[in-house]
């Protein structure tokens, strides 16, 4: 029920207003006027922050929002469904009663005077040690840019804003800048409050849909983390509703348009407007948000595909087309030739098999005793741009570590979005590390993923520039092998238009790729016409413009059940069922890990191969968050490793299992002369005849089988190892 205080009209709420504050409440006017107060946000609607008295002689720090002046239109609604005070006090009473987040409400006070342009003005309780959503999430793009910490805050705020929801409140006017928060540790929010409240309604038989995608829409988010807010939303295990989908992506289309169109409709208003306190800030442009995952291993998508497009450049797309088709006819004709070399000339595997390893500052000791079991294997070491310098120097001790210890070490140096922005940051950065390691290092992969915006790289020419050091680089010191474009996936168009891209001065001496073939399963399985071997040979063939060399520089197959860690559970596990996963078991990866190398080394097609990487809960040999656990793969790729040493493959076939799957063998011959084979099958387990004569029979880990004429293979190779020397068929 409405009181006088003073010369007002309003309410106020007795846990808060006593006696004393009755009267300093009446005189509210003064108490605001010049430097009386902090003013914490100015502009037609003015907060400021104030001492209020209370009865036990301390005083209370509360903000006094003194609403502008009304138009007509605002005068006459006004009347109809209560002034913006009023509405702000009915909406903060009403949270304030279903516990939903809100500053205290202290008083809301109008009064009309004739001559004299109305006052309104609502009391609240000051917030201190807040922040809004809007600056959190400023903050944290620019100078916290970490996956975890990120999903943290939008799971925090995205309970509250439910939690409203769920009292029946819709807000109306949802922007980042209306939502406050506390900070409770290095990656934990709390206190979820929403203000700016009048244009609030209160919802008696709950949210429609339709009020719940309104709402949504008004949050400023890029597409991806919008999609992960709204599953959070709806507390990560229902998938969301389509009528809330639907109207949360017309209402957002409808405010953009809003949005644009406000300069022609309010010139006066928009040419008088200047940056003021308490503005919302001005987010990094979209192409610039970049966020690592550590616990991935990679930065996250901030846009879904329809975003992501608005923003490529058209010199992107054609440059693509014009080097993709200049190079095809002489890459279709080297691709053939090296499909039908495959597998026909004998391979010295020694050196060919190697394993990515990631600095980090616990831990390395037992990585190292690990490495130690795989033998001299090739190591490759990452750099990372957005790590800084210290971890830099760290890593390239490990580098020196890794020689001393006699593994042949390759590194790569890997952008961020920052990168391409500071140009001069990234080339101090590449020439550091050359500097130390440059001249002592296999090889040095110039470069990541760039045909991945996710990396930092939106076009060509932002391309170059990065390569430039290395160019610089290759003039000193042109005995350094340096290797890219490193491209990922099995997306060749991009290959040529990076090297046609290169700086002067700066040619590839390897061609270095990312070949995942996880989504098919088996290396075996095709993609169209292209199984992993068609795609080595098609590589090899694009190799011709580096000197005939071609790397996999990472593979792997992300693990089942690994969640967030993994590259494709990251960065938010969605609720509902997933569509294409390419997620395999532990025995599966194991098992095509030894394929995918046989298929590499023994065709001929590539010179070496990295597995990515050692330790990694997601994706790795061993589990780095079950105390180093070996997985199945480590265990294969030890006993593989050591059955490889100084052998050289020399023929492979295939035969029909008596059950009619197909049984595929490869023959190798050790150092004294002893031949051994490795097969499995590409379909169903199956009986297959024993290769060569008399022999031992082990399975993928080493350890002996019963065998008779015929052997029993699965999609794990087991081993045959013959007891006579020579050649045999």
């Amino acid at each position: 029920m409405d009181v006088m205080i003073g010369s007002y009209c309003g309410q106020v709420n007795p846990a808060v207003v006593g006696n004393r504050a009755m009267p300093w409440l009446a005189d509210i006017a003064q108490h605001i006027q010049g430097d009386k107060g902090t003013v914490l946000a100015a502009g037609r609607n003015r907060n400021i922050l104030v001492p209020m008295p209370l009865d036990d002689g301390n005083t209370l720090d509360v903000v006094v929002k003194a609403f502008g002046r009304s138009g007509a239109f605002q005068a006459w609604r006004a009347r109809r469904v209560g002034s913006k005070a009023r509405r702000t006090w009915r909406a903060s009473m009403h949270l304030a009663a279903a516990g939903a987040g809100t500053p205290m409400p202290v008083a809301f006070m109008e009064r009309t005077t004739a001559g004299m342009p109305p006052e309104q003005y609502v009391i609240t309780v000051f917030q201190d040690h807040v922040t809004s959503f809007a600056h959190a999430l400023d903050d944290l793009y620019r100078r916290e840019p970490d996956c975890e910490t990120l999903m943290s805050l939008l799971n925090t705020v995205a309970v509250g804003i439910r939690k409203m929801h769920e009292c029946g409140f819709m807000h109306n006017d949802l922007g980042n800048q209306n939502i406050l928060l506390r900070r409770t540790g290095a990656m934990s929010w709390g206190d979820v409050q929403v203000i700016d409240l009048n244009r609030g309604r209160i919802r008696a038989d709950g949210l429609t849909d339709r009020d719940r995608g309104r709402d949504l829409s008004r949050i400023a988010l890029p597409s991806d983390f919008m999609r992960i807010f709204i599953e959070m939303y709806y507390g990560g295990t229902q998938v969301p509703p389509p009528e809330v989908l639907r109207w949360e992506s017309h209402y957002r289309r409808r405010f953009a348009w809003h949005t644009r169109t406000r300069r022609w409709r309010h010139p006066l208003r928009e040419a008088r407007r200047h940056p003021a306190p308490g503005d919302p800030p001005t987010y990094p442009a979209p192409k610039d948000l970049w966020i690592w995952d550590e616990r991935s291993g990679q930065p996250i998508i901030t846009m879904q595909s329809r975003e992501r497009s608005t923003h490529y450049p058209v010199s992107r797309n054609v440059r693509i087309l014009i080097s993709s088709l200049k190079a095809l006819p002489r890459t279709w004709r080297d691709y053939r030739r090296f499909q039908q070399r495959a597998f026909k000339e004998p391979i010295q595997m020694a050196g060919r098999i190697g394993v990515a390893v990631e600095f980090q500052p616990t831990g390395m000791e037992q990585q190292l005793a690990l490495l130690e079991r795989l033998g001299a294997l090739p190591v490759l070491v990452r750099f990372y741009h957005h790590r800084g310098q210290e971890t830099s120097e760290s890593t390239a001790a490990l580098v020196e570590t890794l020689r001393r210890r006699g593994h042949p070490v390759s590194i790569a140096i890997i952008q961020d979005r920052q990168a391409v922005l500071d140009s001069v940051s990234w080339d101090v950065f590449v020439t550091r590390i050359l500097d130390r390691i440059g001249t002592r290092v296999d090889l040095v992969e110039a470069g990541h993923a760039i045909n991945r915006v996710k990396w930092g790289v939106w076009d060509f020419a932002e391309y170059s520039r990065l390569m430039a050091p290395f160019a610089a680089w290759q003039k000193k010191h042109p005995e350094t092998c340096i290797g890219g474009p490193a491209m990922i996936d099995f997306e060749y168009a991009y290959i040529p238009a990076a090297l046609d891209s290169l700086p002067d001065g700066l040619r590839f001496n390897a061609l270095t790729h990312h070949l995942y073939v996880d989504r098919r399963g088996a290396p075996e399985t095709a993609q169209g016409a292209f199984a992993a071997l068609e795609k080595f040979a098609l590589a090899r063939a694009l190799a011709e413009r580096t000197g005939g060399r071609f790397i996999v520089s990472e593979f792997n197959w992300p693990l089942r059940g690994t969640g967030v860690y993994s590259p494709v559970g990251a960065p938010y596990e969605s609720p509902g069922e997933r569509h294409n996963d390419p997620s395999v078991g532990e025995q599966e990866a194991a098992a095509y890990l030894l394929r995918y190398i046989l298929i590499a080394i023994c065709s001929g097609l590539v010179e070496r191969v990295f597995w990515w990487r050692l330790a990694a809960l997601g994706y790795g040999l061993v589990d780095d968050n079950d105390h180093c656990r070996e997985r199945p793969a480590f265990k294969v790729l030890e006993v593989l490793l050591s059955r490889l040493e100084k052998s050289t493959f020399t023929g492979r076939t295939e035969s029909t299992c008596a059950s009619g799957g197909k049984a595929i063998w490869y023959r190798f011959e050790s150092a004294s002369g002893t031949n051994w084979w490795m097969g499995y099958t590409g379909g169903d387990p199956a009986r297959a005849p024993r290769p060569g004569n008399e022999g031992r029979a082990y399975d993928a880990f080493g350890l002996p089988m019963e065998i008779e004429s015929e052997i029993p293979l699965g999609m794990l190779p087991v081993y045959v190892v013959s007891e006579e020397k020579g050649e045999q068929t």
